[in-house]
């Protein structure tokens, strides 16, 4: 695929001042009847073209002037019904909250031990019982507060059966409709090895889990330390989406373009597909791969064969739309943009046919400034987010032996933008 460019034809450009929430309607789309094949394969043109998206800037936080708000990491982002925004900082084992204007509101958890506090932190997201859950990746279990911070118990997958042997490590969760999701692993030791069944799967709210939509064994053998980009794979946080109906959006494999629908009862529905032309890695990209492949286990690197891919994972994110619509950002969607264009987006209609490709409009790098879409209509930058995550992680952040110096990054900046009409 070459690099993606704008049409120099106006006429090409479909430009309409209608928005949905995050769903972008620019026109109304011609129907589209229910593929019957269940793979559906697209050209790698979508039907529509390329379309721009203009952000507008409600309020920033965070960069060199900013001498009030105190951020570390933020590595997630929600939006409550209310326009408050909810900053994950997985540093400082926080949430902090901020108003529709951008001022300080409050912040819900801590590092600890006791009710309400974990020990690390993946994520966050709204629970169905309306809770602000805490996603703790090892021991896995998520943490439960309410608006206010104050603690209301916490739930762990598997439930408390302590006959379940083994134990939870969690990388990711989401809740829509009712249902929640979350993505980890049950490790289980052997006399010299470990098994760690990889699941993505629905949980009721006493940790049992009632739908497994996707799994994968992975044995490791502490005599034979080698650890593979392909074949360790596993999709983590922005490899799965979930819709409202109970479906699951996934990217299973590292080096294919290609979406997994599972239904509510987690069997495969449909696969979405098109033509992609993977991104070969440069020697820099491979070395920081390689550095974020192994970032606690540095003293006995020599030990730990790497197997590096010479391309970049095809898939970086996905997500779904208020309209149902699939946002795909692949690894060239981030690489060779035009100037003004933080990242460039594929999206799939409702019957899995490639639409057209969503541009975002905004400052900051693809590659360096993350961007999430919490919801409401809003859109959030965290500026410096990969060189922080790459420096938080790299000094061994839940690992105290690990001696490293810390890596200078510049202070991350969070910009809350709203779609321009």
């Amino acid at each position: 695929m070459s690099p993606v460019s704008f049409p120099k034809t106006p006429t090409l450009i479909f430009v309409r001042n209608c928005l949905l929430g995050m769903g972008i309607l620019m026109f109304s789309l011609p129907s589209v009847s229910q593929a019957a094949d269940p793979v559906i394969t697209n050209s790698d043109a979508p039907a529509d073209g390329i379309l721009k998206v203009q952000l507008e800037e409600l309020w920033r936080i965070g960069g060199e002037e900013d001498e009030e708000n105190l951020l570390g990491v933020i590595d997630r982002v929600l939006v409550d019904d209310d326009g408050n925004v909810y900053l994950l900082d997985i540093q400082l084992v926080e949430v902090q909250v901020f108003d529709a204007d951008g001022e300080y509101v409050r912040s819900l958890g801590k590092q600890g031990d006791g009710p309400g506090e974990l020990r690390n932190v993946r994520g966050v997201l709204f629970l169905p019982d309306g809770t602000v859950g805490m996603v703790q990746g090892f021991p896995g279990r998520i943490v439960k507060v309410d608006l206010a911070g104050l603690p209301t118990g916490e739930l762990k997958p598997g439930g408390n059966d302590p006959s379940a042997g083994g134990f939870f490590a969690l990388r990711s969760a989401a809740s829509s409709g009712g249902r929640l999701v979350l993505g980890g692993a049950k490790i289980t030791r052997g006399d010299n090895s470990r098994t760690a069944t990889n699941f993505i799967a629905a949980f009721d709210q006493d940790g049992a889990e009632n739908v497994r939509y996707l799994e994968s064994v992975n044995v490791r053998d502490f005599g034979k330390m080698e650890f593979s980009e392909k074949g360790d794979f596993f999709p983590g946080q922005g490899g799965w989406a979930l819709a409202d109906d109970g479906r699951l959006y996934v990217a299973p494999a590292r080096n294919e373009y290609r979406i997994e629908v599972h239904g509510p009862d987690g069997g495969l529905e449909r696969t979405i597909t098109r033509k992609y032309e993977s991104w070969r890695r440069t020697p820099v990209e491979t070395d920081r791969a390689r550095e974020m492949m192994m970032p606690f286990r540095r003293r006995n690197r020599n030990a730990i064969k790497l197997v590096m891919e010479p391309t970049e994972r095809d898939i970086l994110d996905i997500r779904l739309d208020p309209r149902g619509q699939l946002w795909v950002l692949p690894s060239r969607g981030v690489r060779e943009q035009d100037e003004g264009i933080h990242s460039t987006w594929d999206v799939f209609d409702s019957s899995g046919a490639f639409v057209r490709q969503m541009a975002i409009a905004c400052e900051g790098d693809g590659q360096k400034d993350a961007l999430f879409f919490p919801g409401g209509g809003l859109v959030v930058l965290v500026r410096e987010h990969a060189d922080a995550v790459y420096a938080f992680r790299g000094r061994g952040a839940d690992n105290p032996e690990t001696e490293e110096e810390d890596a200078e990054v510049r202070p991350l900046e969070v910009i809350c933008y709203r779609i321009s009409p």
